[in-house]
């Protein structure tokens, strides 16, 4: 398998080359609004356009949900592609020759004979599937055929969904296959069963399957639902280089569509959940395959729409379970809601065969936000509790927040747990500040999702504005002592230090910070401050500048005074006190210049 690198300088011609407004014009539509496009964000649900693109500066950003980057950045957060598929796909498409580029290392004739084998095993999977379907065909008039009525599945949807069956008997696929170099790559698709003594059988004994597909459409695996009563209810295919259960989410190849066009997603547990409500007419809905719910299960339904609804099961266990699968959904930037089933309804396979169409669709619409329902729950938890257990609720609740990608989704987050828990945004804020002075989460470049001193709501502050600037005013970049210290956003300071790096071709920063290794989140937050309303005329910038600079300075000297108090409380040794005053009595003269 080919495999390329991109030198920055190949990058820099591919960028000068690429039409922006073009490339996001694939996916959203833009209309003209003075010097930038505008269109509403693909990325997550708006009805007013936040989204901007500006052709000159090669950009984009939301303002709604804070994403942004050049025409490479885009293309891989729409598409799910890495860097060099994207930077591959842009060449082509610009005409730019990527043969000089291509790689071929020490591990190239593995990676073709890995290929090989997908190939192989995608060529078997196939004919187990046609073998299982026409099984069904074949006993569609016995216990099979009952138990689909009986499920309310009709003949249609199960030739929709290629549905198939496995029979009684314990070698009826391992004849079907018969050749000996067949029947090994079958047993590495998990269909057959090796034993340490060489013979072989059938994995799926009377159960009916259900063809599992990855997203462009291929069947990598099967999921067989016994019809015998034999355990398990439910079996999977083995994990293979094809199957492999965290990546791969039942019915998304047939939902995609419905997802991207209704830009909302059910997520349900069961195949025949999802089954049930296709047949009656909701047909954006996925399932995992029983497994756990997974960042990668997330990264594929934001594909196509952002908003998700889960169903557990109607009992204080299905609760328990949807509170635990927060961090998952809240770590890759999604609020779920939770759809609420009726009193004796179990599970959304019941829900659809229990209603009509029309009240299906009115009782999918009954739903509360999860992260909303959780705070109930909390606030439930410390209500009339000590002061120390409710401050360790707030803790576990900011916790649950800091994994929040986006700092404008955390900011809201933690203004609604101020609301629902009646405490002050103050106080929350600043728990959420000192959570992360410990280092205790998981993103530290999501410092700008907290407030300067733990007490300030969520702003735009000194700091950006001064980087903003220095962006759009490069020039200035000679004029000013910036002192990076005072920079405290540690993304900031690797901004600046790289603007400076490249002060001869400041002129196009995002060339300038495209050959960094942490280019996305550099050009991610150079595009919201290439889009921010600055001053017009450079000598009011330079002093737009001066006045963001002093104030960070302040800012810098009066934490420093601070951590210095917090010292001067705790010393017991007179030496060390004299020290520590000399200190303070040096910072307080120097902000106060």
């Amino acid at each position: 398998m080919t495999s390329y690198y991109f030198p920055p300088e190949f990058v820099a011609e591919l960028r000068e080359r690429v039409d922006v407004v073009e490339v996001v014009g694939d996916y959203v539509s833009l209309v003209k609004s003075g010097a930038n496009f505008k269109g509403l964000c693909p990325f997550h649900g708006e009805k007013t356009p936040s989204f901007m693109v500006h052709r000159g500066k090669g950009i984009y950003h939301c303002f709604g949900c804070g994403v942004g980057g050049d025409a490479i950045s885009f293309l891989r957060r729409i598409e799910n592609l890495s860097y060099p598929e994207a930077i591959l796909r842009l060449a082509v498409r610009y005409g730019l020759d990527v043969t000089p580029y291509e790689q071929r290392g020490p591990d190239a004739a593995g990676a073709e004979e890995r290929q090989s084998l997908k190939k192989q095993l995608g060529a078997v999977l196939e004919r187990a599937h046609e073998f299982f379907r026409r099984q069904l065909q074949r006993h569609l008039d016995g216990r099979v055929g009952k138990y689909l009525e009986e499920r309310g599945i009709s003949a249609a949807v199960a030739e929709r969904f290629e549905l198939g069956y496995a029979p009684d008997g314990w070698d009826h696929l391992v004849k079907a296959i018969k050749k000996p170099a067949d029947l090994d790559i079958a047993v590495q698709a998990g269909l057959i069963v090796k034993k340490d003594n060489g013979k072989t059988y059938d994995r799926f004994r009377d159960r009916l399957l259900f063809p599992i597909r990855e997203v462009t459409g291929r069947v990598v695996g099967f999921g067989g639902r016994t019809l015998s009563g034999a355990e398990p209810k439910y079996l999977n295919s083995s994990e293979s280089p094809l199957f492999q259960k965290r990546r791969l989410l039942y019915d998304l190849y047939h939902a995609k569509r419905a997802i991207g066009e209704q830009k909302v997603v059910f997520m349900v547990e069961g195949y025949m959940d999802a089954l049930s409500l296709y047949a009656r007419g909701i047909d954006n809905v996925v399932a995992t395959l029983g497994t756990a719910l997974s960042v990668e299960h997330l990264s594929l339904v934001k594909r196509y729409g952002d908003r998700v609804a889960v169903f557990f099961d109607n009992d204080q266990a299905g609760l328990a379970a949807a509170f635990r699968s927060l961090p998952i959904f809240l770590g890759a930037g999604v609020f779920p809601a939770l759809v609420l089933l009726p009193p004796g309804v179990k599970d959304p396979d019941q829900l659809a065969r229990q209603f009509s169409a029309q009240q299906l669709q009115e009782k999918l619409q009954d739903q509360v936000d999860l992260f909303d329902y959780y705070l109930a729950e909390q606030e439930k938890k410390a209500r009339g509790r000590s002061y120390g257990e409710r401050l360790a609720v707030l803790r576990e609740i900011v916790q649950l927040v800091s994994v929040v990608p986006e700092p404008s989704l955390a900011g809201m987050a933690l203004r609604t747990v101020a609301d629902r828990l009646h405490l002050a945004e103050e106080v929350v804020l600043e728990v959420f500040g000192r959570q992360r002075q410990r280092g205790r989460f998981r993103k530290e470049d999501d410092s700008r999702a907290v407030p300067d001193n733990g007490t300030q709501t969520l702003m735009v502050d000194p700091e950006d504005l001064a980087l903003g600037i220095l962006s759009r005013y490069p020039k200035l970049l000679q004029d000013f002592d910036l002192e990076e210290a005072c920079f405290e956003q540690p993304l900031s300071a690797v901004f600046v230090e790289q603007l400076l790096a490249g002060e001869k071709d400041a002129t196009d920063p995002a060339a300038v910070l495209a050959s960094h290794p942490r280019r996305d989140e550099l050009l991610t937050l150079y595009s919201r401050l290439a889009l921010m309303t600055l001053p017009e005329e450079e000598r009011e910038a330079a002093q737009a500048l001066a006045d963001c600079l002093k104030k960070l300075k302040i800012r810098h000297f009066r934490r420093q005074e601070q951590e210095l108090d917090a010292e001067i409380a705790a010393c017991t040794d007179t030496a060390r006190m004299t020290d520590l005053l000399r200190r303070k009595m040096d910072i307080v003269s120097r902000y106060k210049k």
